[in-house]
């Protein structure tokens, strides 16, 4: 028979213990036909075995979890909206959006779609079109970012690491899509000119001066109302120094976004030759709840890489994110295999093992969980198994993958994703139940 006291502490528990009801309710529930959807994912025939995302202790990814619970709790019972946002920083195979943009597919499938996220400002290459945008710019601007000589005078690039620029009134650039919030990301500068931006035909921004004496990161934001399609615009008014970075465009409901940020040709050190004052700025404004860092298809193949070195750039890079970002998760994905061909044979390049290695200490180092592609698709030689297929996993170069490949990897990563955060889901629930009725909650 319970005293009085032990009634009052049983009944302070199960009070206690509603916030762990409602989680049940609003994301174990949800998630089990998020569970069921992925099965399709998990049965589907794939060129390799399965490659667990390495996290050690269990936390590296545990913010993005948070994240992703939330996004589906408010998503279910409509409490305002709750966006996760990913950004994806690497290489071609990133800025290709194929890999990407069948991840971002099955994450919006399954959590909700909250809008297209950060575009790049007009199309900076010809065949830039992101899913479910039209954008463009007038004939006046200059594509900043792309060239690799260009980092050493000039890195003030942002969130992105491409601007567009002009120092002419009457140029414009315009994006169409349907969403609600839009947050042009600019830069002030000395010299700089003057900017208006147009919602739908109307001005919402009156020429905002863009003169500041130093360089610093800038943000018009526009509030459409409704997820209608909307044409927003930016033009300039005056003469001057205008840079754009990109344009953010987002509804107000809860799912997510995903921010496929790739160059091509790009290495792990190209991001620490941009200005880092700005960049901070713009991850600060953007605030992603993960970070995924994909490069290496590039470097392995350099006749002077020095591993070692490398290292230690890849270790300051993340350790750059980190503080610019901390509240997110870290992920290094490793580049998948690549081929140098030797007569008549392709053979793997011998730095990759190498530089996967680094790649995976300087991660696990730095608190991030860590993907191992290169031997998800099978280690050495991978690449040329992919390339002969019937339905070919690779291209002919041996270092890019055709569309089936980058979605047959994708098909690979995702549930990888999904099993964490299920897992992080059932280990918080264990957690809560132990806590408030103090015993093991049993498998």
């Amino acid at each position: 028979m319970q005293t009085g006291d032990d009634q009052r502490r049983t009944n302070l528990r199960q009070r206690a213990a509603l916030p762990l009801l409602i989680f049940v309710i609003h994301v174990a529930v949800p998630a089990s036909p998020v569970l069921a959807m992925m099965g399709a994912h998990w049965l589907a025939p794939r060129p390799a075995t399965r490659q667990p995302i390495e996290d050690p202790d269990g936390r590296a990814l545990f913010s993005f979890h948070q994240a992703l619970a939330q996004t589906l709790a408010r998503g279910k019972n409509g409490e305002g909206a709750a966006i996760t946002r990913i950004i994806h920083y690497g290489d071609s195979h990133v800025a290709a959006d194929l890999m990407t943009g069948a991840l971002r597919g099955y994450f919006q499938r399954d959590f909700g779609q909250a809008g297209p996220g950060f575009i790049l400002a007009g199309r900076p290459w010809p065949w830039y079109r992101p899913s479910e945008v039209e954008s463009g710019a007038s004939a006046g601007w200059q594509v900043n970012g792309l060239g690799q000589a260009a980092l050493a005078s000039d890195g003030e690039y942002g969130l992105a690491g491409l601007s567009l620029s002009t120092e002419r009134a009457g140029e414009r650039l315009w994006l169409a899509t349907a969403c609600e919030r839009f947050v042009f990301y600019l830069l002030k500068q000395p010299g700089g000119g003057a900017v208006e931006v147009l919602l739908d035909g109307g001005t919402v921004h009156y020429s905002v001066s863009l003169a500041s004496p130093q360089a610093e990161a800038a943000y018009l934001e526009v509030e459409a109302g409704d997820d209608r399609p909307h044409l927003i615009e930016l033009r300039t008014v005056r003469p001057g120094r205008v840079r754009v970075f990109g344009v953010v465009a987002e509804r107000n409901q809860s799912g997510v976004v995903y921010d496929a940020l790739g160059i091509n040709g790009a290495r792990a050190t190209r991001p620490l030759a941009w200005d880092w004052q700005i960049l901070a700025s713009n991850l600060r404004r953007r605030d992603p709840d993960l970070i995924i860092v994909a490069y290496g298809s590039n470097e392995v193949g350099d006749v002077d890489l020095d591993l070692i070195e490398y290292g230690r750039e890849f270790s300051e890079l993340l350790r750059r994110l980190r503080g610019a970002a901390p509240r997110a998760s870290l992920l290094v994905i490793a580049p998948p295999d690549r081929g140098v061909r030797e007569g008549r044979r392709w053979r793997t390049m011998r730095a990759m093992p190498g530089l996967v290695a680094v790649q995976r200490q300087a991660a696990l180092e730095a608190g991030a969980a860590f993907w191992d592609l290169f031997h998800a698709m099978g280690g050495g030689g991978s690449i040329e198994g992919w390339a002969r297929r019937s339905e070919p996993l690779a291209q002919p170069d041996r270092v890019h993958l055709t569309r089936f490949g980058y979605q047959s990897v994708a098909e690979m990563l995702y549930p990888e994703l999904m099993g964490g955060f299920l897992q992080s889901v059932w280990q918080t629930i264990r957690n809560e139940w132990e806590l408030h009725w103090e015993k093991p909650l049993s498998k």
